[in-house]
């Protein structure tokens, strides 16, 4: 069975959510919310090994979306099986997020060779799950500011 990733993005400071909310993402988000600063937070539905690295990248346009991040970041996910991303500097508005699981902690997003589909577990922003086709910005793009978690849950 894949592996994929949902993300949901709730604006803690706002109190609004972006997208659909789980009580326990909820949760999260509040442990995790610092009103000076966006956080990404990795959650694992499955038993994840400590240590493995999460990779996010953020974009903020159309142009740079999948092509040239402009933040990007990696966390290990600590013994309570979250890995937390502080995103220092990123301005309120609007931005996609795309991370993935290096389950293999070679530092690349693997691909198989025929169509060149992700070999590890990949997730965009406003939960979209591509099925023939990459996903465009404006189906990924969600809004934040200081005080927002994006709360990732890897699931099996």
């Amino acid at each position: 069975m894949r592996k994929l990733l949902g993300i949901v993005v709730l604006g803690v400071m706002a109190g609004a959510a972006h997208a659909d909310s789980v009580p326990d993402q909820f949760d999260m988000a509040l442990k995790y919310a610092d009103p000076s600063r966006v956080v990404a937070a990795v959650n694992t539905e499955f038993t994840a090994q400590p240590g493995q690295s999460v990779r996010l990248s953020v974009y903020d346009s159309e142009e740079a979306f999948l092509q040239s991040a402009r933040i990007k970041h990696q966390a290990s996910i600590g013994e309570d099986g979250v890995a937390v991303l502080n995103l220092y500097g990123l301005e309120p508005g609007e931005y996609s997020f795309a991370a993935y699981l290096d389950e293999n902690g070679d530092g690349v997003l693997n691909r198989g060779k025929v169509l060149g589909r992700p070999k590890e577990p990949v997730a965009f922003s406003n939960g979209f799950v591509p099925k023939l086709r990459k996903p465009r910005y404006d189906e990924t793009k969600v809004s934040v500011a200081p005080g927002s978690v994006v709360v990732i849950t890897l699931k099996d």
